[in-house]
C-alpha cells in the first residue's frame, strides 16, 4: 500500500498540484511515507522474532525519531549525494505516526470520553 501512494504521490500528485501543496509532496511526500514504511518493515522484523509489533506513542516516536536523525544527519556523512534536511526528519515522524494512529484508531477511539 506504502508503494502504490508512493506512485500515485509521484505519477499523479505531483503534476496536478502546483504552490506550496506540490513543494511539500515533491520535498516531503516521500519521507512521510518512509516513516511510515519504517515502521511497517520494523514490526514485521519483531513479528518473525515473535515479539509484539511497537505499540506504545512514546516507544514508535522515540524509534521514528531516531530513523529520521540517523537518515538526515548520519547518512550524508557516508554517502556524498544525500543531504540532510531537519524538516524530513519531522516528515518521517509524521508519516510514521500517521500510520501507527491509523494502525491503533479502534483502541484510540475507546479511550475518548463521551
Amino acid at each position: 500500500m506504502i508503494a502504490a501512494l508512493y506512485g500515485l504521490n509521484r505519477i499523479c500528485l505531483i503534476p496536478l498540484t502546483q504552490g506550496v501543496l506540490q513543494r511539500l509532496l515533491v520535498w516531503h511526500g516521500a519521507d512521510a511515507l518512509a516513516g511510515a514504511m519504517m515502521l511497517c518493515v520494523v514490526d514485521g522484523l519483531l513479528a518473525l522474532t515473535g515479539r509484539p509489533p511497537l505499540r506504545h506513542a512514546g516507544s514508535v516516536s522515540l524509534f521514528l525519531a531516531g530513523c529520521g536523525l540517523f537518515w538526515e544527519w548520519i547518512t550524508p556523512l557516508y554517502l556524498p549525494r544525500s543531504v540532510g534536511d531537519p524538516r524530513d526528519v519531522l516528515a518521517c515522524w509524521l508519516g510514521g505516526m500517521a500510520l501507527w494512529l491509523w494502525q491503533n484508531r479502534r483502541i484510540l477511539l475507546k479511550l475518548r470520553p463521551r
